[in-house]
């Protein structure tokens, strides 16, 4: 805003007031005293830009935008920890003790919650990840590493991990706040029951069903922070917060979203100046990210839409025999489902 203004241009406005009867060229002394106090000056017009972002807050205006937030009573979602099943074998009558940390090969860390006795088969016990973070929403098998070695334990595996989710972002922080200003959440209606639901850690969407099974019911489908189906550990945290907030008298069920595959095919036409692996790269990434933003604001996923994210890419010519789950229109989403990217098939 006041990027014209320079500790030079306000020496020069000093100097300029100081008129004719006082000596002001260079090295005098009112030049030397105009040029501390122009840098001064110019300090406080560079703290001056920040006035926007405090008085009208948006999705760049950082810290600022936990203050506004605080002014409603809402505050920044922490994110959460994955966690995992672990698979432990070894000697039978040993102790597997509760803290025992994890690693993946790349350096992420899973502790056991509790003690874990082994009996000489497959035993197993819950491991949680030592920070928050998606990142630690790994593939089954990705512990392979132990920090400290336990003679006792021969072998471990881990089922996938689930539940990790990062810090709430800019973004969707600003996108609640703007949400609550701009909808009537009051006396248990369809909106406070979505604002319920955003507050919990690791919510990223919720869809609300007001009378769903009946006069008194309320239903909550919940997706991630990734616009994917929650895990049952938001989906179990969600419903606990609901119940704490929810009028008397009020029957309410909360759910993970279903997931609803979308399966691509074509045959493309490339001019030469990228190979078909790449395309497909590129394809699979903007369609996943196109089809995050259909969750819960459609019931249709346009074949036209589709088709001109395939024909935008760098190198496509054009394409024929494009498919969508095996048919050649629209795909009906349900009330329940979210899209997610399935099988790309590019020939």
């Amino acid at each position: 805003m006041f990027e014209s203004i320079t500790p030079e241009s306000i020496k020069a406005a000093i100097l300029a007031e100081a008129g004719d009867s006082l000596e002001t060229r260079e090295g005098s002394f009112l030049d030397s005293m105009a040029g501390p106090a122009a840098v001064e000056i110019w300090k406080v017009y560079q703290a001056m830009n920040a006035v926007i972002s405090i008085a009208f807050p948006d999705e760049s205006a950082g810290g600022y935008l936990d203050l506004e937030g605080a002014k409603y009573g809402i505050t920044r979602k922490p994110g959460t920890r994955a966690r995992c099943t672990m698979t432990l074998t070894g000697t039978a009558g040993s102790t597997i003790p509760a803290g025992t940390v994890f690693l993946t090969l790349e350096g992420l860390e899973f502790a056991l919650l509790e003690d874990v006795l082994l009996t000489g088969g497959s035993d197993t016990g819950t491991a949680e990840a030592t920070e928050i973070g998606s990142a630690y929403n790994v593939e089954g098998g990705a512990i392979t590493r132990m920090v400290t070695t336990v003679t006792a334990l021969s072998a471990w595996t881990n089922a996938s991990a689930t539940g990790g989710t990062d810090p709430e972002s800019d973004a969707a922080l600003y996108e609640r706040i703007r949400d609550f200003r701009s909808r009537q959440a009051t006396s248990g209606n369809a909106y406070h029951y979505e604002q319920w639901a955003m507050e919990v850690a690791g919510v990223g969407g919720a869809k609300i069903f007001p009378l769903w099974n009946g006069a008194g019911t309320v239903k909550v489908v919940l997706v991630d922070a990734d616009m994917e189906p929650a895990s049952s550990e938001i989906v179990a945290a969600a419903a606990a917060h609901i119940e704490e907030e929810r009028p008397i008298g009020a029957t309410v069920t909360v759910a993970a979203a279903q997931s609803l595959s979308i399966h691509v095919a074509a045959k493309l036409t490339l001019d030469g100046s990228t190979t078909l692996p790449e395309v497909k790269a590129v394809f699979a990434s903007e369609l996943d990210a196109y089809l995050k933003t259909l969750t819960f604001r459609t019931s249709i996923l346009r074949y036209n839409q589709v088709a001109y994210l395939l024909l935008s890419l760098p190198g496509v010519l054009d394409f024929t025999s494009l498919t969508l789950n095996g048919g050649t229109g629209n795909v009906s989403i349900g009330a329940e489902q979210v899209p997610a990217l399935g099988e790309v098939t590019l020939t």
